[in-house]
């Protein structure tokens, strides 16, 4: 599972975030704050999300992979198994944060 933390601090200017896979397109979402967006993940799928602060187009956008073979070495495991991942992003006004577990010290990982 990868958990996408909106962790901004407020919704005056909201999150919108579009995740996919080649086969899956979750839709545009928008989170408030405190909110955990998922993903249900298993193998090495990649997937893949556009991330933008309010109105589609604006100055503060990111479009990066969440999750594919490489990220998901440094996923943490769920009960054992080593197919099923967990892994944490969490989106701040400074950037983008990755940690294998929640709590866990995140690491930035993307600028705005």
């Amino acid at each position: 599972t990868v958990h996408i933390l909106d962790a901004l601090q407020t919704n005056d200017v909201p999150l919108n975030l579009q995740c996919q896979s080649k086969d899956d397109d979750f839709g545009i979402k928008t989170p408030k704050v405190g909110d955990d967006f998922h993903l249900n993940v298993f193998g090495s799928t990649r997937f893949y999300c556009h991330f933008w602060l309010g109105n589609y187009g604006s100055a503060k956008t990111q479009f990066f992979d969440v999750f594919n073979k490489q990220i998901s070495q440094g996923c943490g495991r769920i009960n054992g198994n080593g197919n099923d991942y967990e892994c944490f992003w969490r989106v701040q006004e400074d950037g983008f944060f990755f940690a294998p577990h929640n709590p866990y010290s995140y690491t930035k990982k993307y600028d705005w």
